[in-house]
């Protein structure tokens, strides 16, 4: 047998499998029982039930208007337009009620706003019934502002 097969061709297989573990490219943990991290129970909860914001009409103004961005509309006159809007509407509060009944599939609803209508419970998180505002009016109308303008004209939208 030759010297290279005997000594010099295992040597680089060697270098190869001994440079693979020292600089562990897929990142394999050494002992997966000692990376593991103890994670309380207040924590898994905390990331599978994420914060809701307070049930406060104040509270609910100043979400809108931070996430209306994510629709496109970023201008302060697209923001007059729903706060005018959502004010005349509800006043802002996510447990609205409308003494006249609104009627839809047959069912009698006395909802406060637009999601409502849309089947949502008014004890449901401000952020949906926002986001769900925010829906119908992107898919009605486009902008607050066209939503608003026919409001304007028939004091509903």
């Amino acid at each position: 047998m030759r010297f290279y097969e005997t000594i010099l061709k295992p040597v680089p297989v060697f270098f190869l499998v001994a440079g693979l573990i020292v600089l562990n490219p897929l990142h394999i943990p050494p002992d997966v029982k000692a990376s593991a991290q103890e994670i309380s129970e207040a924590e898994v909860v905390k990331e599978i039930k994420p914060k809701t914001i307070e049930r406060d009409p104040e509270v609910a103004k100043v979400h809108a208007k931070n996430t209306m961005g994510d629709f496109g509309w970023n201008s302060e006159y697209q923001w007059q337009c729903l706060e005018s809007m959502w004010t005349k509407e509800s006043n802002w509060r996510p447990n609205a009620y409308n003494k006249t009944p609104v009627y839809q599939n047959g069912k009698k609803l006395h909802a406060g706003g637009i999601p409502q209508i849309l089947g949502l419970d008014p004890e449901i998180t401000v952020e949906r019934q926002i986001e769900r505002g925010f829906i119908y009016i992107e898919s009605r109308y486009s902008d607050p502002c066209t939503a608003w303008r026919f409001w304007q004209r028939n004091s509903y939208y």
